[in-house]
């Protein structure tokens, strides 16, 4: 029996199969890119707060605009 006869189904399966593996990386590098989004944004809060000073002796004034 021919060999390219067993061989066949994945050279049908092949291509599909990349682009599926090419979807799923797709979406997890943009889910790893989300999640490092957030937590760079959260710590740079939390960051942003802690340099602010608090307490009564802090100065009230209104936001300037350009």
């Amino acid at each position: 029996m021919n060999p390219e006869t067993y061989l066949a189904p994945y050279r049908v399966h092949s291509p599909e199969t990349r682009l599926h593996v090419r979807d799923l990386r797709l979406a997890r590098r943009t889910a790893l890119r989300r999640k490092l989004r957030s937590t760079l944004g959260w710590t740079m809060v939390e960051v942003g707060l802690r340099v602010l000073p608090t307490g009564p002796g802090r100065p009230a004034h209104a936001p300037r605009t350009a």
